[in-house]
């Protein structure tokens, strides 16, 4: 494709987003969520689409042109600042929703399996990816006041450091950890609104390390031992704990003191629990504190104060785990209602009263930015519907369960979908389709979205939005499963 191609789609989507900013209605009588939601509708007669976005109780639309579908790769920021729309090949422009300014991208093109793959930084204020010609690691800063350059078709020239094998970021810092081309691993610094450099700044770098080919994550298990992460990066991107295998040999990365990086010394507790193959890391909060899981206990080693504090996890399987709080702190939870809440101060169980769950909904739970509130779906019942032939249709209630440190609330009705959680304990989701054996676009009809919903934290429930015209399937990225709606609350 020409740049002037590339150069007309990025101008179509920049243009289009710049004229609608400001537009937003008020929504009526319910309680704002402190989120944003965005979804795109379906082709227009005109060839245009309308991106709708839901931010703080505003509702608001833009219209995206052309016709090279740019839909099909749409993908909500980490933290709700903004939204990446890819279109064709390789051109793409970054919306901020904060102060309306767009970044036209040229990416990683287009193979047969998919799109090159592009990330947000952990933070959300950057994009990165490996060029495919040589393996460089390229950083596109989001923040304002970051002086990149431009090619002469508009795009934003990253920012680069020649040889990486990948990159992982800290929650709430303008910092990576990189696995170079040559083995070594190296903590890189790029611009912020609070320190504006036009560079990947190299801060530190040991070869002292075995590191993984590719990181390793999961999140949600069935044991407690299928919960891991192969590198635990603290949130100021200061210290890295990386695990060598799966079951062990864990080794530190002191940004401040590359030349002592090596074998990590485990305390009794969890040096014990590690013999016997039952530990894992899940996260490190800051310098001195990290969050370890092993079978049916939860651990919280403080390395300043020597202390190793362990707490039962009483919770039926499956787990889901996620860092709150900027990565200060972490939530692990069940989908039968126990919660626990990990700082670097306490380990604090936040419910033990439980639910029958037996078939979760397929969104995974919603958390709230603190992590002292979250949200899920589970199918109630299911039966047959408009006495279809065989019973091939079935009809679906759900429960919405919403937990706290005040305990467990159910509320059962039509089928609903979390989307995003506040502090307040107001929770953003949509009702959904029931009947499961239609499909549009490979996806199943049973989660196609009928209406916007607010769930107050007093219980009351208010329609917001009758989503017409409906949403349309929209893939975030690279062998991604479709999705209608994408939503994150905001801090």
């Amino acid at each position: 494709m020409g740049s002037h191609a590339i150069r007309g789609s990025w101008l179509g989507l920049g243009l289009a987003l710049l004229s609608a900013i400001g537009l937003g209605a008020l929504g009526c009588g319910a309680e704002p969520v402190v989120a944003r939601a965005v979804w795109i509708d379906g082709l227009g007669a005109d060839g245009t689409r309308s991106i709708h976005v839901y931010d703080r109780g505003h509702r608001y639309a833009f219209d995206v042109l052309g016709a090279t579908d740019p839909h099909e790769r749409m993908q909500l920021g980490p933290r709700g600042r903004g939204v990446m729309v890819r279109a064709g090949a390789r051109a793409g422009t970054w919306f901020d929703l904060d102060d309306g300014r767009r970044l036209p991208l040229l990416l990683p093109p287009s193979t047969p399996d998919g799109d090159g793959p592009v990330h947000f930084a952990a933070r959300g204020d950057a994009l990165w990816w490996l060029e495919p010609s040589d393996a460089s690691l390229s950083v596109v800063p989001l923040a304002p006041g970051v002086p990149l350059q431009r090619r002469e078709d508009g795009s934003m020239l990253p920012v680069s450091a020649v040889g990486a094998a990948w990159a992982v970021g800290s929650l709430d810092a303008p910092r990576l950890l990189v696995k170079q081309a040559d083995g070594s691993a190296s903590y890189f610094r790029y611009g912020d609104a609070d320190n504006p450099i036009d560079q990947l700044e190299l801060e530190a770098s040991t070869h002292a390390l075995w590191l993984p080919n590719q990181p390793a994550e999961s999140r949600r298990c069935q044991t407690a031992t299928d919960c891991f992460t192969s590198i635990g990066l603290e949130p100021s991107g200061e210290l890295a704990i990386i695990a060598g295998t799966h079951s062990g040999g864990w080794s530190i990365f002191d940004r401040r003191a590359p030349h002592q990086a090596g074998p990590l010394e485990l305390p009794d507790p969890l040096a014990s629990a590690a013999s016997s193959g039952n530990l894992r890391l899940l996260h490190v909060i800051d310098r001195a504190v990290s969050v370890w899981l092993g079978a049916g206990q939860l651990y919280r080693w403080d390395r300043a104060a020597g202390i190793v504090e362990s707490t039962p996890v009483f919770a039926k399987p499956p787990l889901i785990w996620s860092p709150v709080d900027r990565g200060r702190a972490l939530v692990l939870l069940a989908v039968t209602g126990s919660m626990y809440r990990v700082d670097a101060q306490a380990t604090t169980v936040l419910n033990l009263e439980t639910t029958d769950c037996p078939e979760p909904q397929g969104a995974e739970p919603v958390v709230s930015p603190r992590g002292d509130w979250a949200s899920w779906s589970c199918n109630e019942a299911s039966g047959e519907a408009g006495g279809a032939a065989g019973g091939e249709a079935q009809a679906n209630t759900s429960a919405v369960v919403r937990v706290s440190a005040d305990g467990l609330e159910r509320y059962i009705g039509v089928p609903m979908s979390p989307l995003a959680l506040d502090d307040s304990g107001d929770l953003l989701l949509y009702s959904v389709e029931s009947v499961a054996t239609d499909e549009v676009d490979g996806v199943v009809a049973s989660g196609r979205p009928r209406s916007l919903f607010v769930l107050s934290r007093e219980g009351v429930l208010s329609r917001i939005d009758e989503l017409e015209p409906a949403p349309a399937p929209v893939v975030r990225g690279a062998g991604d499963i479709a999705t209608y709606i994408q939503a994150a609350a905001l801090e």
